[in-house]
């Protein structure tokens, strides 16, 4: 049994890691969540050279790029928008528009509102409002980020998410395949791992998994054990069907889900 004992023991421990890996992945996600809702949800944040690609709807009663009223850019012309495009929207149908925001090396670090609107005074579209604030540099940026990772570490939150997550999928993979061994080990040695335990008129049964086995007779004796605890008991067969068998525990025995059955002989 000490092969199957370390199989035993990889498969905790990948089972573990694979736990934490999944529920940093899950901190991760939070993280770049919370930057959108608690954070500056909407802000495009900028160093001097940068491009952003954007879109939104056409202002009302505008049908080209040359009724555009764009107010709100740096006077210099440091940081202005550009529309590039007009295209039709791939959920409703409507006129959409594509473009970038341009901030050259001279654009000053501060926080600019540009607002793309008609030339007939129609209601604002609030979607054609952008924020954009400029930074001095890359680190600044990084400074005022509202992740915690991306100020720690400087990775985007969701990126480290999704490599997490994908390694903790890939250990628990791993975890699951060691423990289709584990069983085929307790199998080839005669014993089962116990996965169901009740109590029935004030006597705890319990349930181990055994396999194929199912020639196993009423009233054979068997010992609980686990890998970390040795022996914690004794119990009697009380019935076997399609390779689960059923025990009835002996009363100084502390068996729990988990534990090992064998046959006193095994």
């Amino acid at each position: 049994m000490i092969r199957a004992e370390r199989i035993w023991r990889m498969q905790r421990l990948s089972g573990r890691v694979a736990m934490v890996l999944l529920g940093l992945a899950l901190l991760a996600l939070f993280d770049g969540l919370r930057g959108g809702i608690l954070g500056s949800s909407g802000l495009v944040r900028l160093i001097p050279g940068e491009r952003y690609q954007l879109s939104g709807p056409l202002p009302p009663k505008t049908e080209r790029i040359e009724d555009f009223v764009i107010e709100g850019m740096a006077a210099d012309g440091s940081l202005r928008l550009v529309p590039e495009g007009i295209f039709t929207g791939y959920m409703f149908g409507g006129g959409m528009w594509r473009g970038h925001l341009e901030a050259d090396t001279r654009t000053m670090p501060g926080t600019y509102e540009i607002r793309v609107r008609d030339r007939f005074g129609e209601k604002q579209n609030p979607a054609l409002v952008f924020s954009v604030r400029v930074f001095a540099g890359a680190q600044e940026r990084r400074a005022a980020s509202p992740s915690m990772i991306t100020r720690w570490l400087a990775v985007e939150p969701r990126f480290l998410a999704a490599c997490l997550g994908a390694v903790g999928i890939l250990v628990g993979c791993g975890n699951y395949l060691l423990g289709r061994k584990w069983h085929s080990e307790l199998v080839a040695h005669g014993c089962g791992e116990i996965f169901r335990m009740k109590t029935i008129d004030g006597h705890v049964e319990v349930t181990a998994d055994m396999g194929g086995l199912s020639d196993i007779p009423e009233g054979a004796v068997f010992r609980f054990s686990r890998p970390l605890r040795g022996d914690v008991g004794f119990g009697t067969v009380v019935s076997c069907e399609k390779g689960h068998v059923a025990l009835h525990v002996r009363e100084n025995a502390q068996v729990r889900p988990g534990d090992i059955a064998c046959p006193v002989n095994a």
